[in-house]
C-alpha cells in the first residue's frame, strides 16, 4: 500500500432534502472549508427525483447553488447517482459531494521529510469503532488492558 502525501484522504457525503430551494448554510460552510484549505472539493452533483419518479442530475444553478457551477467533474457516475436517488421521494433533492481532506497532508509531508515512511492509511468504519469502544467499556476490572506484572526489573529488589 502506498500513500501519496500530495493526496489526502478522499471522502464523500450524500445529503437529501425534501425539496428545492436548498438551504444555503451547509454550502456556505463547505465553501469556507475549501477556501481555508481544509478540504478540496473534487465533485458536486445535485440529483432530483421528479413528481413522476424520474431521476435526473440537475445543474447547480437549478438547485439554487450557482456558486457551485463548474464543481462537477464527472467523478460521480450514473451508479452513484442511482444510489443517491434511492432514498429520495418525489420532489426530493440530493447533493453528493466528493472531497479530499487536506488536514493530514502537511504533517505527513513533514514526517516523510524527516525520514518517516507511511506504511498504512485508510478509513475507519464508524460502526466498527463504536463496537470496539463498546468492547473496551465491557471489560471487567480484572480484564484490564494493562499488564498484570510490572515491567520494571528493579521493582521488589
Amino acid at each position: 500500500m502506498s500513500f501519496d502525501a500530495e493526496l489526502g484522504p478522499l471522502n464523500y457525503v450524500v445529503v437529501t432534502f425534501e425539496s428545492l430551494p436548498l438551504p444555503a448554510s451547509g454550502f456556505t460552510s463547505l465553501a469556507g472549508l475549501a477556501d481555508a484549505g481544509r478540504i478540496r472539493i473534487l465533485d458536486v452533483e445535485f440529483v432530483r427525483r421528479a413528481a413522476d419518479g424520474a431521476v435526473a442530475v440537475i445543474d447547480a444553478a437549478e438547485a439554487g447553488m450557482p456558486d457551485f457551477t463548474g464543481a462537477t467533474t464527472g467523478l460521480i457516475d450514473a451508479d452513484d447517482v442511482a444510489t443517491a436517488a434511492q432514498t429520495l421521494r418525489p420532489g426530493g433533492v440530493a447533493v453528493v459531494v466528493v472531497y479530499e481532506d487536506l488536514s493530514i497532508v502537511e504533517p505527513v509531508r513533514r514526517w516523510e521529510a524527516d525520514g518517516g515512511i507511511v506504511v498504512a492509511e485508510g478509513p475507519i468504519v464508524v460502526d466498527e469503532l463504536l463496537d470496539a469502544l463498546d468492547a473496551t467499556d465491557a471489560l471487567e476490572p480484572t480484564e484490564s488492558l494493562e499488564p498484570t506484572e510490572s515491567l520494571d526489573a528493579t521493582e521488589g529488589k
